[in-house]
């Protein structure tokens, strides 16, 4: 008999209210919450929505209604509506929490890790949640916000955008062709990295145009804290401040930007006069990080727009011994920036549109106190990009063994190391902003406790006479483990 190559499994988690129901309204909170009886006559449902679920199911997705809400709410609107297109329903899921969700998929005999899967959802929540579970995450905006919710973030687009998503939909066929077509719907610099084209930039938050001035934020990629998704360029970022870097990793972000920068460009609707950087500090390595770049970028942009004026603009003090990096709060990044970076002398800046790249997006503090300045010079539109977005801090749902061997409970996060790439799980101390131990490990089982039912995680070394890197399972007094170890390919 001829073996048939088994059907991928393909995953749909999809919030309910606000992503397949317009009922983001704080006047059904006694409904969602249980305390009175369900009317739903009183439910709208998204124009699109079933017809979404019915495509969905027709590409192979098996679709899981995931919902703060309660089942006295959530179990009447699914059986009127989505019966038809969803398998299984998790209420009071109390998002972001990926324990919760990680049971209830495996009572539902689903495993998310080998499969295809996707969380959808209007709010943080559901961003972080897929964060959590390492699955990408699609941020949805299929209507307007009544009222501000604090918790969940509804109504609150900064907040809801800095949660990380791999994805942003604002309506059902935008969502239909991310799962078509994942890769090409990736940010810019996160489809060259994974070696195809996308045209797409996120706005941090949203455009303003205050008397016909643009002022626009954009940024093409993003660098994770904690747990995500496989299509984060955290690694890229830290290999982008090495002194080491590559030139292939140089070429490979010329051109996602000037992907961006031709879209941009062609636009009628703003016409673009000076293209320039962020410089870094004299004393910043590697040397001139940016200035390389930018000079990358303006060799192929010159061949094609003549027009545009690739010039510096900006200039840091002499003696800066800080980094934006170093400032606690974002009215300490503003202060540091407007004290350090100066505009170049004899500029003619009155009327011009500008568009300005840096290499890291944080609160904005910089793009804000550079804006300011240039608006003092009588600059009329402004667009700044930036490669990498510092999106929030996703923990894992692993406990500190250390600080739970104290009474404690404190979960790891994932971090990279800055100098070598290498990814570790840490109880983040105070020294690096956090509140933690210092406890840190591989995430990587030993096998051999394994074995004997114990899950120990092992450490990564370095061999100090051959320089190789190795795990172990330190054994006493280092450890608590069995002293295996195993060299890393």
């Amino acid at each position: 008999m001829e073996n048939r190559p088994l059907l991928e499994k393909k995953y749909l988690l999809i919030d309910l209210d606000g992503t397949l129901t317009d009922t983001a309204d704080i006047a059904l909170k006694p409904m969602k919450d249980g305390q009175v009886q369900t009317d739903v006559s009183q439910i709208q449902v998204f124009q699109g929505a079933t017809e979404f679920l019915a495509e969905a199911k027709n590409l192979g997705f098996e679709c899981i209604i995931v919902s703060d809400s309660h089942p006295r709410y959530v179990d009447p609107i699914v059986r009127e509506h989505f019966s038809e297109y969803c398998t299984a329903v998790l209420s009071l899921a109390d998002k972001p929490n990926t324990l919760k969700t990680l049971n209830f998929l495996q009572e539902q005999n689903i495993d998310i890790s080998s499969s295809t899967c996707y969380v959808i959802g209007d709010s943080w929540l559901d961003i972080e949640l897929g964060r959590g579970l390492q699955v990408p995450t699609v941020l949805t905006a299929f209507y307007e916000a009544r009222n501000l919710e604090i918790r969940d973030g509804i109504g609150d687009y900064v907040k809801n955008t800095k949660s990380g998503s791999t994805y942003f939909a604002q309506n059902y066929s935008s969502l239909l062709d991310i799962l078509k077509n994942p890769l090409q719907n990736l940010l810019c610099l996160e489809a060259k990295f994974m070696g195809t084209v996308s045209c797409i930039a996120r706005k941090p938050r949203p455009d303003d145009v205050p008397q016909g001035r643009l002022t626009a934020h954009r940024i093409l990629a993003r660098q994770s804290q904690g747990e995500c998704d496989k299509y984060h360029a955290t690694a890229k970022y830290f290999e982008f401040g090495q002194v080491a870097r590559t030139q292939e990793l140089l070429f490979l972000i010329r051109d996602a930007v000037m992907t961006y920068l031709e879209l941009v460009l062609e636009t009628q609707s703003y016409l673009w006069d000076i293209f320039t950087y962020v410089p870094d500090k004299q004393t910043t390595q590697p040397a001139n990080k940016m200035g390389e770049l930018f000079d990358l970028i303006v060799n192929q942009i010159r061949q094609s727009r003549p027009a545009l004026s690739c010039i510096s603009v900006f200039e840091w003090n002499n003696g800066v011994d800080s980094s934006t990096r170093k400032q606690s709060t974002a009215e300490d990044r503003r202060r540091f920036i407007d004290n350090n970076i100066n505009l170049l002398d004899g500029l003619d800046l009155k009327g011009k549109s500008i568009i300005i790249l840096d290499d890291q997006y944080t609160t904005g503090a910089t793009a804000d106190t550079l804006l300011e300045k240039l608006r003092a010079k009588g600059a009329k539109n402004i667009l700044f990009i930036a490669l990498f977005q510092l999106i929030n801090s996703v923990d894992s749902n692993r406990d500190c063994p250390k600080c739970l061997a104290n009474g404690l409970n404190k979960l790891l996060q994932l971090k990279i190391n800055r100098e070598t790439g290498v990814k570790f799980y840490s109880c983040v101390p105070p020294k690096a902003q956090g509140d933690g131990c210092g406890y840190s490990d591989s995430g990587v089982l030993c096998p051999k406790c394994s074995q004997e039912g114990m899950n120990k995680y092992m450490k990564e070394r370095t061999n100090s006479q051959t320089g190789n890197k190795f795990y172990s399972c330190p054994k006493p007094p280092y450890g608590d483990g069995c002293g295996y170890t195993e060299n890393i390919e």
